[in-house]
């Protein structure tokens, strides 16, 4: 049975990779590694979606039965861009390591600045990719912290 402590350890390996992008992301263009930043997101993605994982064992849930407290924890405890945060991490997949629908691509913005996006695998919209990786740090903390209250 997964524990407060498994939740709480994926959530800092996110934290982890989370930060690790945003060293690259954040400094000297010429230091993109796009393989190297899909590489972390994707470990990111991992420890992320282990923490709904072990919120919805610790409160035996099944699928159908998560799909509808998950949809009530987010009504309660997030803002509109954390639904869509939420929704948006939870649906992406790689399937495979080398070739999968994780993308992740160097932009500028505005012909200023550099920046790493994440597109989308449903809509194909994009998305600055720290903007929602941070984003999601603070749902998982909010479920970590709040799981057992539910919605």
């Amino acid at each position: 049975m997964p524990t407060l402590q498994d939740m709480t350890t994926s959530l800092e390996d996110a934290k982890f990779f989370n930060d690790e992008i945003e060293k690259i992301v954040r400094g000297q263009e010429s230091g993109y590694d796009i393989n190297l930043i899909r590489r972390y997101f994707r470990a990111y993605l991992h420890c992320w979606k282990a923490v709904l994982y072990f919120v919805r064992k610790e409160k035996g849930l099944n699928e159908r039965q998560w799909k509808k407290w998950s949809d009530g924890w987010q009504e309660k405890f997030l803002d509109e861009d954390g639904i869509k945060s939420m929704k948006e991490l939870r649906e992406t997949r790689d399937y495979d390591t080398h070739k999968g629908t994780i993308v992740v691509s160097g932009e500028v913005a505005a012909g200023l600045f550099p920046l790493v996006v994440f597109v989308d695998p449903e809509s194909k919209a994009k998305r600055e990719l720290v903007t929602l990786t941070r984003k999601g740090l603070e749902v998982v903390k909010a479920l970590v912290a709040t799981h057992a209250e539910g919605p």
